[in-house]
């Protein structure tokens, strides 16, 4: 009897215990009182609040449209060459001109029979008009080809003016190329960090030096030329420069439309740097575009096309302007 007794006060115990474990999964029992409610999600609270440390910047969670708007202009600080995207679909450029490997003199022999011949251009026939193409903050391992091959499709030239921690690998290979077609390899900078009317005299001097040793020594030539990060540069730091100094008279400012994100946006985009430069180039006048973005090649093509449609020619910094070691620590912005 005491046995029975005891099996059913086990099993009502359990049962008991059940209903309390239900009770408790499902929520607050419904005798717990306001006071014990705000008790506890108050504790809730303070616990998630105390043991969850944010170890990075909160991602962000909507991606805002993107729209025109004005750019200022900075140097680029990083080693990145082009800060805009390429078509999907379009297949690794290949060069379509090839630099001659046939020796300047027939008869020459040993490593003189393996230089270029690179062409050469002048300004002295008055039935065109010419002007002089300049591409800044190159090198780039595909679109410095590109415009290499375009102006030779027209038998012309232009400058480049190069940044130096970019020339390495491909990107070298591309402006060694340039220069065998017979383009002009020009100082831009080194690091690309600096104005050069701002900065000190031994950060202007390293920009230009090391990366002018840099072209020296993959092109065999050293440069005539320089160009100001952004235009800027003293009279003073002109003249002890060792390079003619280039500015321009005629802007692309291409760096401003480099937006691709859809066909219609790029089209825009393109047809404004065309615009910018054929509403005001005229005879004489030195363009600047930039080698490093996509919407600028597809601008230059049209640029080139209709301009030698009537009746310009295209020829280097140095042939326009009809330069030589004299012309060092002079500054020019066209040839008039």
């Amino acid at each position: 009897m005491k046995r029975t007794i005891t099996m059913i006060l086990s099993v009502v115990l359990c049962l008991v215990f059940v209903t309390g474990c239900a009770t408790t999964s499902a929520g607050i029992p419904d005798t717990t009182t306001a006071d014990e409610i705000a008790v506890i999600e108050t504790t809730t609270i303070e616990c998630i609040t105390t043991t969850v440390e944010p170890t990075t910047e909160p991602a962000t969670t909507t991606v805002p449209a993107e729209t025109e708007k004005e750019i200022v202009y900075t140097p680029i600080t990083s080693n990145k060459v082009s800060s805009d995207i390429p078509d999907e679909t379009e297949p690794p450029y290949k060069p379509q001109y090839k630099p001659s490997t046939k020796p300047s003199d027939p008869n020459a022999t040993g490593d003189e029979a393996t230089i270029p011949q690179r062409p050469t251009h002048t300004t002295d026939d008055k039935k065109y008009k010419y002007i002089a193409f300049t591409f800044d903050d190159g090198p780039h391992y595909e679109l410095t080809y590109k415009f290499v091959d375009k102006l030779a499709q027209y038998g012309g030239v232009g400058t480049f003016y190069v940044v130096g921690n970019r020339i390495y690998g491909e990107q070298a290979n591309a402006m060694k190329y340039a220069y065998d077609m017979g383009n002009e390899i020009g100082v831009h900078a080194y690091t690309h960090e600096y104005y050069y009317h701002t900065c000190s005299d031994a950060t202007f001097r390293s920009e230009l030096s090391k990366t002018a040793k840099l072209i020296t020594n993959i092109t065999g030539e050293y440069p005539l030329t320089m160009r100001p990060v952004g235009g800027g540069i003293t009279s003073s730091r002109v003249k002890s420069s060792g390079f003619a100094v280039i500015n321009w008279n005629v802007d692309s400012n291409d760096w401003r439309y480099t937006g691709r994100y859809s066909t219609y946006a790029k089209n825009q985009n393109v047809n404004t740097i065309v615009n910018n430069v054929l509403n005001s180039v005229d005879e004489g006048d030195i363009v600047l575009f930039h080698e490093i973005y996509y919407n600028s090649y597809d601008a230059f093509c049209k640029v080139i096309d209709t301009l030698y449609k009537r009746g310009y020619r295209f020829v280097t910094v140095s042939q326009l302007l009809a330069l030589d070691e004299g012309d060092k620590g002079k500054l020019y912005y066209n040839a008039y």
